[in-house]
């Protein structure tokens, strides 16, 4: 199973189309306080990371207020079939904006083309942060690859410690109100199982026998759902192969298409467990934080103790389920990693049953 991510990602992207440069350079060039001519080069595929997106690394020279300006950016595009079908550029972009506003380290936001009427397909621009790009096979090579056991650890517990810092920062339905019709459902774990699951659904046959341990799993976490905390602005997709470092910390939290409102405690239950699940699928490594050590520093950045811990950790399991399901056809070694995870959820299950009752 080792590269799988890899291998994943290279024939998701294998069949992705190029955006057309003239289209974007219209685009941006119509955008306020953008005086053309513009000019785009210095274009850039990423390889390595995004199996759900376009994107597009490229460098933009533009007029504003009557000086010529030279800027690195992003384009974030839907790539013609999409593996999550439920997927709004509006929502992610939206997303980033209150996340920026805040202060938070993600990309500036810039132009939204929710329709694609502009540049062909929905998509958006942001700034490009400097930084060593992230890897989906994290061990292997990126920003923790090739770094001490004292680096690569100190980097990781920095990764869960933002996580704690959005919960602290509490961004509510008040400054993300798009994230209320993400789902349908009376409380904010109800919305969010329930997305997940019509995104399973979206991607199978009603009859589908992969679907049974999917709905049993949603059955019993709506039914034995926690009281909680009204739900805040939660990443969503928490692996640190979306995080970019720079010299070492932290630089920016990238991709920010599965957030959603909700309790930035499944987030750090997927830190913790790609932690050692990565070392069987990528390599084994020294220096990875301890679950207590993610959680130590998690509750030190949110001020506050982790909250309903062994039920979200049933989230990300149950979530990745969905979206194993939503890229099988691309997936090399599709029936080997579904087992794998499901023994995992299955192991949470049963674990959340003794706490939460039958």
């Amino acid at each position: 199973m080792q590269g799988f991510y890899d291998k994943s990602v290279a024939a998701a992207k294998s069949g992705y189309p190029e955006i057309d440069a003239d289209r974007l350079a219209a685009f941006i060039a119509a955008q306020p306080g953008i005086e053309p001519p513009v000019t785009l080069s210095n274009f850039i595929v990423p390889q390595s990371s995004g199996a759900s997106n376009g994107i597009l690394l490229f460098t933009a020279e533009f007029g504003r207020s009557g000086e010529r300006r030279r800027e690195d950016m992003v384009a974030r595009y839907a790539p013609g079939t999409t593996m999550i079908k439920q997927k709004s550029f509006s929502d992610e972009f939206l997303t980033l904006v209150a996340a920026y506003k805040r202060g938070l380290p993600v990309p500036e936001p810039l132009w939204l083309d929710a329709d694609g009427s502009a540049v062909g397909y929905p998509s958006f621009v942001m700034a490009r942060i400097e930084g060593t790009p992230p890897a989906s096979a994290m061990y292997s090579k990126g920003p923790l690859a090739d770094v001490s056991p004292e680096a690569r650890k100190a980097m990781m517990l920095e990764a869960a410690g933002f996580h704690g810092r959005l919960r602290r920062e509490a961004i509510g339905r008040d400054e993300l109100p798009h994230l209320l019709a993400r789902g349908s459902g009376e409380t904010d774990i109800e919305r969010e199982l329930n997305w997940f699951l019509a995104e399973a659904r979206l991607s199978s046959e009603p009859d589908d026998p992969k679907l049974e341990p999917i709905v049993e799993a949603h059955r019993w976490m709506v039914a034995h759902q926690p009281a909680v905390r009204e739900g805040t602005l939660v990443q969503g997709d928490s692996q640190i192969a979306n995080v970019m470092f720079r010299d070492g910390r932290l630089a920016a939290v990238l991709d920010w298409e599965l957030a959603y409102l909700g309790h930035n405690e499944a987030d750090l239950a997927l830190i913790v467990f790609l932690t050692e699940t990565m070392k069987q699928l990528d390599k084994h490594v020294d220096g990875t934080p301890t679950e207590a050590e993610y959680l130590a520093r998690f509750e030190e950045e949110a001020g506050a103790p982790a909250e309903h811990y062994d039920f979200f950790k049933l989230f990300p399991l149950f979530k990745t389920q969905c979206i194993l399901l939503s890229g099988r056809s691309f997936q090399p070694a599709f029936e080997q990693v579904w087992t794998y995870y499901l023994a995992h959820l299955h192991a949470e299950l049963a674990n959340a049953k003794r706490i939460y009752g039958d």
